[in-house]
């Protein structure tokens, strides 16, 4: 079931809002989030069924340990040797149905000798709920958390707005916002969460779904012929366009519905294009998953600790699982070694540099514009291997790029004015407009507090006529139903 599906706007939401507010006010707040629970796994078994078979060992093994492990830190006792299991039980679920595979065909590869693929189904969402599980774990072993409730824990983990593709959310940050509040229906959060809703929903319907047209010609071309440049670097952008509003639409959305029930996500988007160099694009840019990365595997490596190699090691390390994270692919390792490679050229300039502490702008504009310009072109180069189904192809598109495929720009220009017309509007709106949260800042539709920007959404008729307009357009187009693109790691 689809977001951006009837079958979910008028049916599944209404009803499950229904029996959250319904059960919350003439039962308990216990009642309010069984109901919840039992909405989430039913949302997360509606796309197959099968699915429960591996969510609901991971939730029962995770919440048994959690609870051994939050003992133990209280009474000062060894927490070790539970983490390890812990961790080696959820990497292991993770790696047998995402990299299996992915290993067999490498070792069949590098041998020669014909090792037979499993061809397993991957769960939906399994990356995003294990790493949220790791992260409970370790808290737990830290004595960051308490001891939940079975009903609590299951509402962390299945909540369904953040379920099958984040944002990557800490267990604190859900469930220290359960009271009594929660269960009775307010009517601004509501207002807000569907205005939220229909940014996000406008976003991916409306925004994303429109630039894929222009994607698959280049991407998905099975013959090896070279595009042009224009339609390699058109279908570049393009895609960078797409992903942004695709998950950044998703992550809207979801926001959006977990307002509709009383509760705050964490923001996952901090405009990432507005970035100047590539340390301030991760700083904004799927920013759940850099928080996890950064908690949870940067600093165990070491972090900053043990001098500059040490660190510039830590860095390419964590960016390579990174990539791994996101698919079982070489394309997803090499662009997450590019980033590894982006990211230690940036902090050596920057040291030699002496750059300021807080990473911001420095200089004129033109020359601020210049740098994030130019840190947009690699971020869209290494989206090259990211969004290719095989290494051949990425390099059929990269000799586009580079002009050996022709060049076609004048013709280009003239069939495609309308489509360039677009990317270049959106990139716009992309850097120099206020994101969704800096819009709502004063309702503070989010977890962490959000800067007010010059540009502010009121509760008036303009902005109602506006939203109205987004709603509708979108509504028109929920025909064409896609699914997010995060949706398949």
């Amino acid at each position: 079931m689809l977001f951006n599906s009837y079958a979910f706007l008028v049916g599944f939401l209404p009803l499950a809002l229904i029996a959250f507010f319904g059960l919350g006010r003439m039962k308990s707040m216990r009642w309010a989030l069984g109901a919840l629970v039992v909405a989430s796994i039913t949302f997360y078994a509606y796309w197959d069924w099968h699915n429960l078979k591996v969510l609901v060992p991971s939730l029962v093994v995770n919440f048994v340990l959690g609870r051994a492990l939050t003992a133990r830190a209280e009474q000062k006792q060894p927490t070790q040797l539970l983490v390890t299991l812990g961790v080696i039980f959820n990497l292991g679920l993770l790696g047998y149905f995402k990299y299996t595979d992915f290993l067999l065909q490498t070792a069949t590869q590098l041998s020669g000798m014909p090792f037979a693929l499993q061809h397993i189904v991957l769960p939906l969402g399994i990356s995003f709920f294990t790493f949220e599980q790791i992260a409970y774990i370790v808290d737990s072993s830290r004595g960051k958390s308490r001891p939940y409730s079975f009903l609590e824990y299951l509402l962390f983990v299945t909540f369904f707005p953040h379920l099958i593709a984040g944002p990557i959310i800490q267990h604190d940050e859900l469930l220290n916002q359960l009271d009594d509040k929660t269960r009775r229906f307010n009517t601004e959060a509501f207002t807000l969460g569907l205005t939220l809703l229909i940014f996000g929903l406008f976003k991916k319907v409306v925004l994303a779904d429109a630039l894929v047209v222009n994607v698959g010609p280049v991407y998905d071309d099975t013959s090896g012929q070279v595009p042009t440049f224009f339609n390699a670097w058109l279908a570049t952008l393009c895609y960078s366009l797409q992903l942004y509003f695709d998950f950044s639409g998703y992550s809207d959305m979801a926001i959006g519905l977990a307002r509709m029930f009383n509760l705050k996500l964490p923001a996952n988007f901090d405009s990432p294009y507005k970035a100047h160099n590539i340390i301030d694009f991760w700083r904004r840019w799927h920013m759940t998953l850099s928080r996890f990365l950064r908690n949870y595997l940067y600093i165990p490596l070491g972090g900053n600790r043990g001098g500059k190699t040490r660190r510039y090691v830590n860095l390419m390390l964590t960016m390579l699982l990174g990539g791994l994270w996101h698919g079982a692919g070489w394309g997803f390792v090499i662009w997450g070694g590019l980033n590894g490679i982006f990211l230690v050229i940036n902090n050596l300039f920057r040291s030699w540099r002496g750059a300021n502490k807080e990473n911001t702008p420095e200089g004129p504009f033109w020359l601020v514009e210049l740098s994030g310009g130019f840190t947009f072109i690699c971020i869209m180069l290494s989206r090259v291997s990211f969004r290719s189904p095989n290494l051949d192809t990425a390099t059929v598109v990269f000799k586009g790029l580079l002009g050996q495929g022709g060049w076609a720009i004048a013709e280009g220009l003239r069939s495609e004015a309308k489509t360039v017309a677009l990317a270049l509007a959106l990139f716009a709106v992309c850097r120099f407009m206020p994101n969704t949260q800096e819009l709502l800042a004063t309702k503070q539709p989010v977890f962490q507090k959000v800067t007010p920007r010059r540009l502010q959404f009121e509760w008036n008729p303009r902005w109602a006529v506006v939203v109205g307009a987004m709603a509708v357009a979108s509504l028109m187009l929920l025909t064409r139903v896609s699914e997010f693109l995060y949706f398949q790691f």
